[in-house]
């Protein structure tokens, strides 16, 4: 499997996230609700030292920050 081959998941939510996410759509914040979903666990994964993305000089994808 690349890198680049999508996967679908089910994520189950209460009414008021996902009134949360419709308002936000609504508003024409973000096209989608999967569009606010990738980019809470983008930035999840940053906040966590997790980068899955490559880096565009980069040849490996950058490791999981250690924790020390």
């Amino acid at each position: 499997m690349s890198d680049k081959t999508k996967t679908r998941i089910s994520v189950t939510v209460t009414k008021l996230y996902l009134d949360s996410l419709d308002c936000l759509v609504e508003k024409g914040v973000y096209l989608g609700r999967g569009e606010i979903i990738l980019e809470a666990l983008r930035n999840l994964l940053r906040q966590h030292g997790v980068e899955p993305f490559y880096l565009e000089s980069a040849e490996e994808p950058v490791k999981p920050a250690s924790k020390e």
